[in-house]
Order: C-alpha cells, then structure tokens, then sequence
C-alpha cells in the first residue's frame, strides 16, 4: 500500500482550512478552503484559531472530505452505538447486537478510527504550533492558551470514545512524522486514561467558563465533565466527585425535558458539548456544507420514503415509570402525535398524499412499521433526533436538519456525579444529586426510586440518555454491563465483546495492532 494510503487511512493528514474568524456559531464550520502551511498559519492569530476550528470540524462527518476520511460518520457510527445498549435499533434484525457479534468490518468501528484519528492529527498539528507561537509573541498569551485547552479538550474527546469503545488504542501525541509512526502499537486502557486525565487537568486552568458570542466552543465545564469522567474510568471516585462538583453554578438542567433538543435550544444553559450543524447548507451527494441528515435517518420511512435507524423498542417505552415525562420526550409509539408544538405530523406531503393527513404516528390498529420492507420497524419513533419542522429536502421532510448534534450535557453529569458519590462512599448525596433529575423528568417532584442505588442510577441514564450519544459508554464504564444486560435484557455478553473489535483495515495496515479478545 502506498505511503499516502496509509495516512489517509490510519491518521490522515491535517488540513488547515482558513475560514474568517466571526462571533457566532458558524465560527466552528469549516469551508476548507485552501491549506497554507504552518509557518503562515501560526503567526496570525486569526488563521491560528482557523486550526483549532478545523478540529472541530472533524466531528461534523463530512462529504467531499479527504480520501479515506468515511462519511456518515454521526449516523452509521456514533449514534448507531445505541443498538448496543439494546434499547434502539437499525431497519434490519440487528442479530449482531443482540448477541454482540460485531465483525471486524463493521461500519462502525470502521468510521470511528479514521475520523478520530484524523480529528487527533489535526489537534496534535495544533498543539506542537501553539505554544512556539506564543513564545514568539505571534499571538497573545491569553488567546493561546485558550486554544491550547480547546485542542487538549477535543483531542480526548476523540481518544474517549475511541477506548471507552474500543479500549487501548495507539496513543498518539505528536504529529505524526516517519514511516514508524503509523505503525504505533496499541497503549493500555490504563494508559490513555492517565494521558487524557493529565490532558483534562492542563485544560480546565486553560479555558473560560463560558464565550459571549462564540457559542459551541468547549469551555471549562467542557473540560471539567470530561476530566471527571476519566477519573471514573480509571476507579477515582473521590476525584470524580471534585471534578464533577466544579459545574456547580456554571451549568443548569432545562426546566422542561422536552427544551433540551428544541430546534430553537442551540447550545442551551444544559450543554457542555454539541456539534453545530448548519441550518441553509446544501449537502448533497460529495459537498461539504455542515449539514446532517440524521433527522431523516431517525424518522418514519412513511414520512420521508426512507429512513436507516434510531428505532427505539417498545420494551423501553414501556420501562418509563408512570408520570416520567421523559417517555414521551424520547418516543412516539403508535398513534400518538408529536410532542412538539412545532411540528405536525399532518403537514407532511406523503402523509397529505398517502394517510388522509393524520397528525399522528400511524395509529394503533396500524402502525407505520415502514414502507420499503425491511424487518426491523416497530411503530416506536425518536424524538430527540427529529425537531425540526421544515419539510424541504428529499422525498418531503427536511432531510438536512440544522438541528444540532448534543453529545455531552448536565443531566448526563449530575447522574454521574450520583454514581460517584455512591461509589465513594456517599448515598445520601447520590440520592439527593439522582433526585434533581427525576424531579425534572416528573415536571415538579418525583418519587424516590425503590431497591439497590446502582440499579435506580443505571435506569437513570437509560432514560435520561437513550437516544443520545453517550449512553453505552456510561453503561461500560460503570464496570458492571455485562451484569445490566443479564438483569435487563437476559443477554450474556461472550468474553470481551462489550469492545468493539479493532477495524480489520487497520490490522491489515499496521502489522503492531492486535486484535480484541473475543475477535
């Protein structure tokens, strides 16, 4: 294989997209426009931010990106994790997430690698230029350290979800440089974990609270969330709770569960993190304009003549407890109508044309359970994934949703800060930390969960998260899924395979990766 092959497919190299630096959302869409080298890059402050804005951007799946970098990177990969956690599903029979046989070449592991490491290289770029510029005086202190703890915090962003999927994966720090580079050998979960705390910590001194104008940027709390986290990972609970506790006053719950995703919510007082998505783009096949299309993946085929998954269970819709308002701000089953005021259902032309102009999900004598045949539908739809009302794109709805994509929030760090402090030691605080969030899925005040503390904190996050990003790795760093999947769902998880396998590609490329137990 070609050396350029082999960048493109294991780390990819970086491209430095030169935008204009403004004060709005649209300050984290990278136009990839012409790259320039490093040494015009970093002695502008201006294109020095460009840098750090094309990190992001790594997040945001392109069309028409470098060869090897796969699209559909946040709906056939980060967001189709949530079949493992089997509560939601793809159009298909998902057999392999039932029994957790993923293959080696499954799309999933098979997007996350690249576009990890492709968003690491660009961040690790970024890292080894910043603090040379400053030193030089070609960009202000305090300017650059702020960039310094955007890219630190990203970077681990990218290695969390690649180890808390996949487990120790090659750590890299420093662009990459010689042919010995691209064959790293896999560091330990223990590794990468150590890494990303140190990383954390640097961050959190580094980065503001919050941005006046330029909203979508990690900040302090971003980094204080993710810091806490690791420390779970790594079985530091006492250090979990310090980090999680530096939220306090900085970041709040929504007052209405269902305001958490609302189209007119971009980057709410509850977001810590959030992909920002474009709402006038056009993406069509090979552009690149920050849209995404998950909104039409997530919807019913009836609506939008096909759809790919997000499909959740009526086994979890029948989990909610009665007068958890959550249930029906994560589900539409069978003959209801949609929970936002926004949207009506009857406004659809193929609902106009084909079901007399109902403003319900089907009905419950006969449930949309899909037009294009395939096995998996089962009259039960997401909400989160499907705010947004306009109806222009293909096939009628809006296939391109400029809906943004949350993937860390709030209610996720107050249920973790539950865990930790149970684990530390501390159930009156778990209790009363679990509680701020069941009382916000009640509307007003909830009952107190009955039996073991661990199993109220596990339905927690299943309810407060399905749907979202981050559910399975708040299952798995927990310690005990294998037991959740047994109590829950009668499922055993075969030795290992709670990780995703290692991408055949990349085993075939680096002759130093070794596959996962299990695979």
């Amino acid at each position: 294989m070609k050396k350029n092959q082999i960048l493109n497919i294991l780390f990819a190299l970086i491209i430095i997209g030169v935008v204009i630096y403004s004060c709005s959302d649209d300050a984290l869409q990278d136009p990839k426009t012409d790259g320039v080298s490093d040494a015009t890059v970093y002695t502008s402050e201006s294109t020095a931010v460009a840098t750090i804005t094309g990190i992001y951007d790594a997040f945001q799946g392109a069309y028409g990106g470098p060869d090897g970098i796969p699209n559909e990177y946040n709906t056939k990969a980060i967001q189709t994790l949530d079949r493992l956690t089997q509560d939601w599903k793809g159009n298909g029979l998902d057999e392999e997430f039932r029994q957790f046989e993923l293959n080696p070449d499954n799309e999933i592991s098979g997007k996350l690698w690249p576009v990890h490491y492709y968003g690491i290289g660009r961040a690790n770029v970024a890292l080894s230029n910043l603090q040379p510029a400053i030193d030089a005086g070609n960009i202000d202190e305090a300017l650059g350290n702020r960039l310094i703890g955007e890219a630190l915090v990203l970077r681990s962003i990218f290695y969390y979800y690649l180890t808390g999927t996949m487990g120790g994966v090659p750590l890299i720090l420093e662009p990459t440089t010689g042919d010995s580079d691209f064959f790293a050998p896999r560091n330990t979960e223990e590794e990468v974990w150590n890494q990303l705390a140190l990383d954390l910590e640097d961050a959190a001194e580094r980065l503001p609270w919050s941005y006046d104008l330029e909203k979508g940027r990690v900040t302090k709390g971003t980094a204080y969330a993710m810091l806490g986290s690791v420390y779970m990972w790594l079985g530091r609970y006492d250090d979990a709770v310090e980090a999680f506790e530096q939220l306090e006053g900085h970041f709040f719950l929504e007052e209405n569960f269902l305001d958490v995703h609302a189209l007119a919510n971009k980057n709410g007082k509850e977001s810590l993190f959030e992909i920002q998505f474009n709402d006038n783009g056009d993406l069509g096949w090979n552009r690149n304009e920050e849209k995404t299309f998950l909104q039409s993946f997530n919807m019913p085929s009836e609506i939008n003549g096909g759809s790919y998954g997000g499909i959740p269970t009526e086994a979890l819709y029948e989990s909610f407890e009665l007068g958890d308002l959550r249930r029906d701000f994560t589900i539409i089953a069978p003959g209801e109508e949609h929970p936002d005021p926004l949207i009506n259902i009857s406004d659809y032309p193929n609902i106009q044309a084909n079901y007399n102009g109902i403003n319900t999900l089907g009905t419950k004598t006969e449930p949309w359970l899909g037009t294009d045949g395939s096995p998996g539908r089962t009259g039960y739809y997401a909400v989160k994934t499907w705010r947004n009302p306009v109806i222009s794109g293909w096939n009628g709805p809006n296939i391109f949703s400029g809906q943004n994509h949350i993937w860390l929030r709030y209610g996720e760090v107050l249920i973790s800060l539950a865990e930790a402090y149970h684990k530390s030691g501390n159930d009156g605080l778990a209790m009363q930390t679990l509680m701020r969030v069941r009382n916000r899925a009640w509307g007003g005040t909830a009952p107190a969960p009955s039996g073991n503390i661990m199993d109220a904190i596990f339905d927690e996050y299943r309810h407060e998260l399905g749907g979202e990003f981050s559910l399975w790795l708040c299952l798995r760093r927990t310690g005990q899924v294998s037991e959740y999947m047994a109590s829950k769902f009668g499922i055993t998880i075969p030795q290992g395979r709670e990780l995703l396998p290692i991408p055949r590609i990349q085993i075939d490329i680096n002759p130093n990766l070794d596959q996962n137990p299990g695979y």
